[in-house]
């Protein structure tokens, strides 16, 4: 029930958030232009460090991994710690360059952004309070954002649909297929999904908006 909800939250945040401009803006927080490789590595080990004086990167032995295997990296956000950990095995192979482990960083990065910076998050106290589903819900719909952020910031968006169609790139070394999927059917209906909610979910909006306050005049 869950994963059905936060597809379909996940779907109208398409329809109302430029990810794309969000991407452009984000990386422009960090000194970037939009046509510029993420340097994740070297934002997370220096720029975080002097941008949030709450961060830290940190690199845990693999023998101390307490995550599931498949967990290369993970962000933990607390009121005075802002942390992404990393397993040393794949911080190394991030500093040889090995895209996977790059992206692994980057997708965490989006989560500190999402955060931090866009302020998409609800506070500590309001989230104890959820119940497990919304908790679940929640926690589902702010991965696949940070995912999709993820996507746009380390490729762009016509990158994506590209390798796609020429099959030149294996995105799987990067992301999950659900991931890929994510990011493509944004690319491909992003413009549509806007143009429809604006044409038609925005006048209904309206429409009740103003009958509520009429109602409550009446009333």
């Amino acid at each position: 029930m869950a994963d059905q909800i936060s597809v379909v939250g996940t779907v109208i945040l398409m329809m109302i958030v430029d990810f794309k401009q969000m991407a452009v803006e984000f990386k422009k927080f960090f000194g970037l232009s939009s046509t510029q490789n993420f340097p994740a590595l070297s934002i997370a080990e220096n720029t975080l460090c002097q941008a949030d004086t709450n961060f830290e990167f940190n690199v845990i032995a693999d023998a101390d991994w307490d995550c599931k295997e498949s967990v290369q990296a993970y962000y933990k956000h607390r009121a005075n710690l802002h942390e992404i950990c990393i397993k040393e095995s794949v911080y190394e192979r991030a500093r040889s360059g090995d895209r996977s482990a790059l992206y692994s960083i980057a997708h965490e990065i989006s989560h500190w952004g999402l955060i931090n910076y866009f302020k998409l998050n609800l506070g500590l106290q309001e989230f104890e309070r959820l119940d497990t589903v919304s908790k679940a819900v929640f926690m589902n719909i702010h991965e696949n954002i940070a995912d999709l952020l993820t996507s746009l910031l380390v490729f762009s968006e016509e990158e994506l649909l590209k390798a796609q169609s020429a099959g030149d790139f294996d995105f799987g070394s990067c992301m999950g297929k659900d991931q890929i999927s994510l990011a493509l059917f944004y690319c491909q209906n992003h413009k549509v999904l806007a143009e429809n909610f604006m044409k038609n979910i925005v006048p209904k909006i309206m429409a009740q908006n103003k009958q509520t306050e009429l109602q409550r005049r009446i009333g």
